[in-house]
């Protein structure tokens, strides 16, 4: 199992490496690597961003200007 501490600093990693690349091509790749991330963190057994029964989730990164991982 994954350490879910781990997941979600590497997923801000590459996030933040999107962020600041300034080749497109670059930008991209983190972007594919940080929703990488994001769904070994949903799928993760602690319940961080998993679907609650009304379509919700604990924690949504969308609300923080990223793409979000549960949609």
């Amino acid at each position: 199992m994954d350490d879910l501490v781990y997941l979600l600093k590497r997923e801000q990693e590459e996030l933040l490496r999107a962020r600041y690349s300034p080749c497109p091509s670059a930008r991209a790749g983190h972007r594919r690597t940080a929703k990488g991330y994001a769904v070994r963190i949903r799928d993760h057994e602690l319940p961080y961003r998993s679907l609650r029964a009304d379509g919700s989730v604990a924690f949504d990164p969308a609300d923080f200007g990223t793409e979000g991982a549960a949609h």
